[in-house]
């Protein structure tokens, strides 16, 4: 399931929702480092039609190692469709708020109207709990994440829960990578 993207409504985030600062450095026409680009949340998306499930994309590269020389180009700034996962040689940094299950994936009387969005990406992804609680749900074990928690995702399915009654802000890093291989178990 890697072609999963949940981020395609055309729904505009919640005005309450977390809008990310992002500061960009490089290096000025004198040589010294500045800051090249300063903005707030421009490519920030919502996820399963809901204005409070909000994803913001900050950063790609294409390959490793990235080039940090010549002029700044803002990676974001493209027509194409930003996928989830990124290049195999490349990588993705992004934030995620997830509201409460409760808000995105059930009705008033607590029936599931919408299923946990369990999904798998190549790539190794580095998941740390900003702010509020999440738990990380996988084929065999869950495992509740609070602020400072950090999870090291090696591109297996899984999906995040937010069973608590306030928004979790996760930070993200994916490095592309390939997934699992069957009996590749410690």
């Amino acid at each position: 399931m890697t072609d999963y993207d949940p981020f395609t409504s055309d729904v505009e985030p919640a005005s309450g929702t977390h809008r990310v600062r992002r500061i960009v450095t490089g290096l000025g026409p004198d040589g010294a480092s500045t800051v090249l680009l300063e903005d707030e949340g421009r490519w920030a998306r919502t996820g399963h039609g809901t204005p409070t499930y909000v994803v913001t994309d900050l950063w790609r590269t294409y390959t490793t190692p990235a080039d940090n020389s010549g002029p700044l180009r803002d990676p974001m700034d493209t027509d194409e469709k930003l996928s989830i996962a990124p290049t195999a040689t490349g990588t993705v940094f992004r934030t995620l708020e997830l509201p409460p299950d409760a808000q995105w994936r059930f009705d008033r009387d607590g029936n599931e109207i919408r299923p946990l969005a369990v999904h798998t990406t190549r790539s190794i992804d580095y998941a740390i709990v900003l702010s509020g609680e999440v738990w990380a749900v996988l084929d065999a074990t869950e495992v509740r994440m609070q602020a400072g928690d950090v999870l090291v995702q090696r591109g297996t399915s899984h999906a995040w829960s937010n069973r608590s009654d306030e928004p979790c802000l996760m930070a993200f890093v994916l490095v592309g990578g390939n997934l699992p291989q069957e009996g590749s178990a410690v």
